[in-house]
């Protein structure tokens, strides 16, 4: 690899690992906010927060990869093209296609890790998000209950609470069960308290009564209580297992062979074949839509003066790609026969950046 490759191999890297390491940031903080309050006020263990933005990461990271380049070779060839050293590059008889080298290799390098995170990392993540999640739910959902508002809790609960203090302790309880649809419940307490143990999740509820509409009599009948334990956990967790699988949580060879005798996978068929081939055509993305950009700015004329409105012109190429990619993964989701459109964004935008570069060959 010559100098002016490594040189310009540098100022990507550079310029796409500080991209990373904002967007990451940014999705960070965006999550961190409502988690760190449920961890310090409502008794949410603190590693759930980490462990949630673990398996969020290599979900997003190939989505954003296709952008990350596009950007990088924004800044650099940007900052190259104002500082004249393209100008200095071509004077000395360089070729378009030599500067499109090291997008090719670095947009080349990071398909390769795209497909590893589509492959095998992100089914496993969504995965082990969801679970983490389901599990939240039902061991920490009575500690997640707000005040003021109407909380369900699984199928089975709806649950309004006046107010609540930082020691588990109730105010003014109303829980409407619906275990039984033919014979629903409402107990209304006025004080209650959160009980963890090995069983699940429970309310202990003080100083209240039980209403329930009798089928027998076609009577309201009223219970009152002095203390009454509810067990809020209506499933374990190993029902998670049981849980249906979406395509973004199957490995390749479960969207390929399918179980034709459920009923959910025989009804998403087009589903799974659409995201089998879109764990191949994404990462292609990121050296296509890489190829394009370089290929257009490489195109544009020299200003001594920063243009605004160039970069305004790579930005809207950049947004026009994958706003393509957007319609195009609808399209294949929603239309029998039409999975293999997912690599029509990478087909145009090689074809545009191919006829950019012949076309500035020709003129010169």
């Amino acid at each position: 690899m010559k100098l002016i490759e490594k040189y310009i191999l540098k100022q990507l890297i550079n310029s796409s690992l500080l991209l990373l390491l904002l967007i990451i940031s940014i999705f960070s903080l965006s999550k961190s906010v409502q988690l760190i309050d449920l961890s310090l006020n409502r008794g949410l263990p603190i590693y759930f927060f980490f462990k949630l933005i673990l398996f969020s990461l290599p979900v997003i990271i190939p989505v954003l990869l296709p952008i990350i380049l596009c950007i990088s070779i924004l800044f650099s060839y940007s900052r190259m093209r104002n500082d004249s050293e393209l100008i200095i590059l071509e004077g000395s008889g360089i070729s378009k296609y030599y500067l499109t080298k090291p997008i090719i290799f670095f947009g080349s390098f990071l398909s390769v890790i795209s497909i590893f995170f589509t492959i095998y990392l992100s089914p496993h993540s969504n995965q082990n998000f969801k679970k983490l999640l389901f599990s939240i739910k039902n061991d920490y959902s009575s500690s997640l209950l707000e005040e003021g508002t109407f909380n369900t809790i699984g199928k089975d609960y709806t649950i309004f609470l006046k107010k609540r203090t930082s020691d588990g302790k109730l105010d003014s309880i109303f829980i409407h069960d619906t275990r039984k649809p033919e014979k629903p419940t409402t107990l209304i307490a006025e004080k209650g308290s959160l009980i963890k143990n090995d069983n699940g999740n429970s309310i202990l509820l003080e100083k209240g009564s039980q209403h329930f509409f009798s089928n027998i009599d076609k009577k309201l009948s009223v219970l009152y209580f002095d203390k009454y334990l509810l067990n809020i956990s209506s499933k374990d967790n190993n029902d998670f297992d049981k849980k249906w699988k979406t395509p973004s949580e199957r490995t390749l060879g479960e969207l390929k062979y399918p179980d034709l005798e459920n009923g959910d996978d025989r009804n998403n068929l087009q589903a799974f074949k659409a995201e089998l081939i879109q764990r191949f055509s994404l990462p292609l993305n990121i050296l296509t839509f890489g190829f394009l950009i370089v290929s257009f700015i490489l195109s544009q004329k020299f200003h001594r003066v920063e243009n605004f409105s160039f970069s305004l012109k790579v930005i809207g190429l950049i947004i026009f790609q994958k706003s393509i990619y957007i319609i195009c993964s609808n399209i294949a989701i929603k239309n029998d026969g039409f999975e293999l459109i997912n690599f029509l964004p990478s087909l145009i935008a090689l074809t545009i950046g191919l006829k950019i570069i012949r076309k500035n060959a020709e003129n010169i």
